[in-house]
């Protein structure tokens, strides 16, 4: 990969890892806030923290050796950045109590609904297996954090919400 795509490829992956950073920041709110679940939203925190890290790394192995990946899909940086300041909105109305713990939950499942339509293994195309790995995992990850609020909203709605 040549710049400028390499450039905006490089970017694109860094808002990816600051929108993981994002959601981190909001499931750790939900933890100081809701304590009968803190275990909860904290595993789900230290998971985008992860994803975060990875994400990095995949960074760093595109730009240690640009000329084994090519171009993937397109993501527009202008829509990570919203999604970042809509998480942030998030955050402040989860701090200020001004939100349930039942919307908090159904926040969380399009968080993780949105991150699955991400595709992170579509934003290059490349042969190396690591990297492919690491998208992977990524994946995988939010698949089960999507199954595990969604168990956790069915819960909730049987027990008549909080």
């Amino acid at each position: 990969m040549k710049p400028p795509a390499l450039d905006r490829t490089l970017e694109t992956l860094e808002l990816m890892a600051r929108a993981e950073e994002a959601v981190k920041r909001l499931y750790e709110a939900c933890a100081g806030l809701w304590k009968h679940d803190e275990d909860f939203w904290q595993g789900l925190a230290e998971e985008e923290r992860c994803h975060a890290e990875i994400i990095r790394t995949m960074a760093a192995m595109l730009s240690g050796n640009p000329d084994s990946f090519e171009t993937g899909r397109p993501f527009s940086a202008v829509a990570l950045k919203t999604f970042i300041s809509g998480i942030e909105q998030q955050i402040e109305q989860v701090k200020g109590s001004a939100m349930p713990e039942l919307k908090a939950m159904h926040v969380a499942w399009d968080i993780e609904q949105a991150f699955i339509e991400t595709r992170y293994a579509e934003v290059v195309k490349t042969d190396d297996k690591r990297f492919q790995e690491l998208a992977a995992e990524i994946i995988q990850e939010t698949a089960v954090h999507r199954r595990l609020v969604g168990k956790k909203i069915t819960e909730m709605q049987a027990s008549g919400g909080r």
